[in-house]
């Protein structure tokens, strides 16, 4: 209901833009919205259109479905919806939000406070949980957050960051939801406890996490550091000083829930016995997926291109 919702409002802001420019042409639209970028109206349908794919991102305050779906769906169906729609939700958010440019008027204002919103709502929730899925769920929030950072310089360069980090955040999301389908390949839902000594019982499924959690928290030399470092300075580069700040204290807020994690697979005496038996192809794909979390960190060059090129048809 809640997501049926936020089409219609999106719907709704898109049917004011169709107004406004009398086309549905991306190219079209562009220098035509520039032309009214400072009236009130063309802000505020950009903020209509925007609202589904704010949900699809989970920011606050159309986050309120992300939790209990990330807890209540099945491991396999959760790994789907907490990872792949957002990245397509970054891309065309991005290029709508080149519409605005280059003078995007009270648009980074409102932007900024969502931002702001969803990471210090998103980490402090996420401290307190005690189910993985729920917790991967609220720090989804908080990620949504620092793709903000790069939306809200509304230039070139923000939004090519912010698809680079929503890339990084695909692949470290599936290898830990790889390894709560193996922890629990019933179905059913992992407490940070179910994870204590994982490293004895599969030292290969804990190194996957271990990557997957350092790379999420924001630790070099991983995609996330990387992705973080880019979106800090966007934002540094575009005036938003204070958005900068807050950010980097999230991320220190989020370094504490994440490596709880690791510190349960490593340090923690196992609840379960037994080793957890993979097949050929869940460790393939673990390997590759650790490989790129690291690989994209250390190599972020292909993603980052291929974002600009995309974005060169909207944006000035």
């Amino acid at each position: 209901l809640f997501g049926f919702t936020c089409s219609g409002i999106m719907l709704f802001g898109i049917s004011w833009v169709f107004g406004l420019t009398g086309t549905t042409y991306l190219t079209k639209i562009l220098p035509a919205m520039q032309v009214i970028s400072g009236q009130p109206v063309s802000a505020i349908a950009l903020l209509l259109m925007m609202c589904g794919f704010l949900f699809k991102l989970a920011v606050f305050p159309f986050h309120f479905w992300a939790p209990d779906v990330y807890e209540g769906a099945s491991n396999e169906t959760t790994a789907f919806i907490s990872a792949l729609p957002k990245v397509a939700a970054v891309a065309v958010l991005a290029r709508f939000s080149a519409l605005a440019a280059p003078e995007p008027g009270a648009l980074p204002l409102l932007v900024g406070i969502l931002s702001v919103a969803s990471m210090c709502y998103g980490n402090l929730v996420a401290l307190v949980q005690t189910d993985v899925k729920r917790m991967l769920g609220y720090s989804g929030i908080a990620h949504a957050g620092y793709i903000l950072l790069g939306i809200i310089t509304f230039e070139s360069w923000g939004f090519a960051t912010s698809i680079y980090y929503a890339a990084g955040y695909l692949f470290m999301m599936l290898g830990a939801f790889l390894v709560i389908y193996s922890v629990s390949p019933e179905g059913g839902n992992v407490g940070i406890k179910d994870l204590n000594g994982l490293s004895s019982r599969s030292p290969f499924l804990a190194l996957l996490m271990a990557i997957s959690m350092f790379g999420l928290a924001g630790i070099p030399p991983f995609v996330g550091f990387m992705g973080k470092f880019m979106l800090l300075t966007s934002a540094y580069k575009a005036g938003f000083v204070f958005l900068v700040i807050i950010a980097a204290v999230n991320t220190a807020l989020g370094i504490y829930y994440y490596l709880q994690v690791v510190r349960a697979a490593y340090a923690e005496a196992p609840e379960a016995t037994g080793p957890i038996k993979l097949s050929p192809g869940a460790r393939i794909a673990g390997i590759c997926l650790a490989v790129l979390v690291i690989g994209l960190g250390l190599i972020p060059e292909t993603i980052i291109n291929m974002a600009f090129t995309a974005l060169k048809t909207v944006t000035p």
